[in-house]
């Protein structure tokens, strides 16, 4: 199970508090005065984990007015709902937030998260702080965070647990991806785009920063509402930089992808100077290269030792197995020469994985 379910559901300790909570409110015997009420204010934050320390939603605890809507006893009601009752409810809200919110309200807040003015408030920060310089590395934080989910299992997938991740060897250079994304996400904690997640923003930036470098766009059809993971994801999930072809359609394939999506998913990799055309150019020239092979003599045998030499600093040696793996080689040779077809199919893909092993927020 993704560590995002834990927002799912609540401990037996939270629906005690509730619960008696609601019998305390029933059997007070009379109205906290105005000066009570507003004089004693427990306020507690529950908010998603963003890595920022930022909240993202309040919920307040009054002694006459409980989280969400809840009552429970004021000054005025009967003694034996002591203070630290008071500060234990609020604590379990800040645990467990679903625990104190109805499943209408749930519901409701989930849907209130996309909207216009929540789309071009979004739109905004992801214009004022991601680059085409950083692109690549905000697009490489995309795949590394979705990239763990596993169908077998039914966990990991697109959370934000890859903030929790930076340490894993296959995680450097990250961070150079993760600045932009927190920076889209703390412009964002005011105004009518606070109820993106973490997650919600990650898959946003990787969306405009292949819109920014030429490539197809994809932001406005991104889904919003993804709850964010409190915790990393399993390790050892992500393909191996020197995976045969074999080796990296099996590792794709336990993530859910067909072998298109996967050859497609590879095309990522024409952007971020690995040597498929230039580096900030989205395009298909990853697979046009591919199909040349420059780094190999025997495929050009007229290249001399100092064009291998640079042929062989082109790529990833996956992304070289990769064009001598006979499945991938058709799918290759489809898109080195249809770069709409590409397009078309990359926005469809990165939509899936961007969604892939999400838990939504009131589902």
């Amino acid at each position: 199970m993704s560590s995002a379910a834990h927002f799912a559901g609540a401990s037996p300790l939270d629906a005690h508090l509730a619960r008696r909570a609601h019998r305390l409110a029933s059997s007070k015997t009379r109205r906290p005065s105005p000066r009570a009420t507003s004089s004693s204010r427990v306020a507690s934050i529950a908010a998603s984990v963003s890595g920022s320390g930022r909240p993202t939603a309040r919920t307040h605890v009054d002694r006459g007015v409980a989280a969400e809507g809840i009552e429970v006893a004021s000054a005025g009601a009967p003694s034996r709902f002591a203070r630290r009752e008071l500060f234990a409810l609020a604590a379990a809200a800040l645990a467990s937030p679903a625990a104190m919110v109805p499943a209408g309200a749930a519901n409701a807040a989930a849907s209130a998260v996309d909207t216009p003015q929540a789309r071009a408030a979004l739109r905004e920060a992801l214009v004022a702080n991601v680059v085409k310089t950083k692109a690549p590395a905000v697009l490489r934080l995309v795949f590394h965070d979705a990239g763990t989910r596993r169908v077998a299992s039914d966990d990991g997938g697109a959370n934000a647990s890859v903030r929790f991740e930076l340490s894993r060897p296959e995680s450097f250079g990250l961070k150079r991806g993760l600045g932009p994304v927190t920076a889209v996400y703390e412009a964002t904690r005011d105004g009518p785009a606070s109820g993106l997640s973490f997650a919600d923003v990650i898959a946003a930036s990787g969306a405009y920063a292949v819109e920014l470098t030429g490539g197809p766009e994809i932001t406005s059809r991104l889904r919003f509402g993804r709850a964010d993971a409190t915790a990393a994801d399993p390790e050892n999930r992500m393909p191996g930089e020197s995976a045969s072809g074999e080796e990296t359609r099996a590792a794709f394939s336990a993530m859910g992808y067909t072998l298109a999506e996967t050859v497609c998913l590879a095309g990522a990799h024409t952007i971020g100077g690995k040597g498929f055309g230039e580096p900030y150019v989205f395009d298909n020239e990853y697979y046009k290269t591919l199909l040349v092979r420059p780094w190999d003599g025997v495929k050009n045998p007229g290249a001399t030792k100092d064009d291998l030499e640079m042929g062989s600093h082109v790529g990833l040696t996956s992304d070289k197995n990769l064009a001598i793996d006979p499945p991938s080689l058709e799918v290759i040779e489809r898109y080195a020469r249809d770069q709409d077809l590409f397009f078309e199919d990359f926005a469809k893909v990165y939509l899936k994985m961007t969604e892939s092993g999400a838990t939504w927020r009131g589902a």
